[in-house]
């Protein structure tokens, strides 16, 4: 991780089924990325979670991470929240 790290939260917006979370905890892990914090919750409809994770990284690893998470089946929706933004 080079000097320009920052802390983003990522917003998801995800199927509420089994093996979802672990899917998406994997792409960080495979990416070898830390996860600082992790919220997840149900929201109105029980169908859907919001997730939110906090981690580090430069621009281009946010950018990354909302275009891998983006290709989930499983996400609906991806918000890249900066420390500003938060």
């Amino acid at each position: 991780m080079s000097d320009s790290a920052e802390k983003f939260t990522v917003e998801l917006l995800v199927s509420n089924h089994y093996g979802v979370l672990n899917r998406i905890t994997g792409l960080y892990a495979r990416r070898g990325f830390n996860i600082d914090s992790l919220h997840v919750n149900e929201t109105e409809n029980p169908q859907r979670s919001r997730m939110l994770i906090s981690s580090k990284g430069d621009k281009y690893i946010q950018t990354q991470m909302v275009r891998q998470l983006s290709k989930l089946h499983d996400v609906k929706s991806v918000v890249l929240m900066t420390q500003s933004t938060v």
